[in-house]
């Protein structure tokens, strides 16, 4: 298995997979709304996504995609992993481990100040993972949300 940054020729491979995990939330399948999505992200320089590819056909198993953002509070830059989604086939083989590794390492090489991420509060697959690689449920801060009507 490789974990290595997507790049530009990746896309339309990548929506495949993005698409699978859109639909695992719920939402329709839109292959060529996920492939918009992913250029915009990547020419506008707002994402960094991590792909896990497979040596034996050069699939992609997983991928995990982060967000910069800013806290004003300690001056220093954060990153949101947002999604991180494997394959069903190829799950239980620690390949999100190996994405949530990469996503520490290129936080860590960027002097990022850490990590956030949320999930379903059911989701305990997922909170054993976040929490077995170090990550600690916020209790100080509370989440809000404003939703725009559309």
């Amino acid at each position: 298995m490789i974990i290595r940054q997507a790049n530009y020729k990746d896309i339309s491979r990548l929506a495949e997979i993005f698409d699978l995990y859109r639909q695992f939330y719920g939402q329709r399948s839109d292959i060529q709304g996920a492939e918009t999505f992913l250029q915009n992200r990547m020419e506008h320089m707002q994402s960094i996504i991590f792909i896990a590819e497979t040596k034996e056909n050069d699939s992609f198993a997983g991928f995990t995609q982060l967000y910069p953002v800013f806290s004003s509070i300690s001056m220093q830059r954060s990153y949101i992993l947002n999604d991180l989604y494997v394959r069903e086939e190829f799950r239980k083989k620690g390949i999100a481990k190996l994405l949530i590794g990469e996503a520490k390492k290129f936080t860590l090489s960027n002097l990022g100040k850490g990590l956030e991420l949320s999930t379903a509060a059911d989701n305990q697959q997922a909170r054993s993972l976040y929490e077995k690689e170090g990550f600690v449920k916020e209790s100080e801060f509370l989440t809000y949300f404003w939703k725009a009507v559309l």
